[in-house]
């Protein structure tokens, strides 16, 4: 039997970061979109506006199903990144990977926002959310990180190599 791999603190680090990450931009959605009937409301009239005649609902309604729609989609997309962010801290290198590339797009996504709006109040959530995805792959790059990550691949190919 194998001595267990001992993951580092950088590691540990990273998942709390993730964690982090994902309840500001789920609080973030929460505020800024699902709580704002404004919003939502406008999103309807046009959403209602390019529809045919015939299929046309009552505004009202489609914000409440609008409301159901991404309340559901926050919690989905929670569930989503705490798995990845366990599956990361577990030392699966995919994880790692697809976390950064949604840092990445998070970071894209925010600096275009600023340079588009300017500094609007609803993008410190963006900014907070940005942070601990960035410390979160600092932390997942660390050398000690990619030991660890490269020792549970090793296993994992020794595993599958037994007869």
């Amino acid at each position: 039997m194998e001595e267990p791999i001992i993951r580092p603190k950088a590691v540990d680090s990273a998942f709390q970061a993730v964690l982090a990450s994902v309840a500001i931009s789920c609080l973030g959605t929460v505020f800024t979109v699902l709580l704002d009937r404004a919003l939502l409301t406008s999103w309807v009239k046009e959403t209602i506006a390019s529809m045919p005649p015939e299929q046309r609902l009552s505004a009202s309604a489609l914000v409440g199903a609008m409301q159901v729609i991404l309340g559901f989609s926050i919690v989905i997309f929670a569930g989503l990144f705490v798995l990845f962010a366990m599956k990361m801290r577990a030392g699966r290198n995919w994880a790692r990977v697809l976390l950064t590339l949604y840092t990445v797009f998070g970071v894209w996504s925010f600096l275009a926002a600023i340079a588009d709006s300017g500094a609007e109040l609803k993008l410190i959530w963006s900014l907070a959310e940005v942070a601990f995805g960035v410390t979160a792959v600092i932390y997942m790059f660390r050398p000690e990180s990619t030991k660890y990550f490269a020792e549970h691949k090793q296993r994992r190919l020794r595993t599958h190599k037994r007869p």
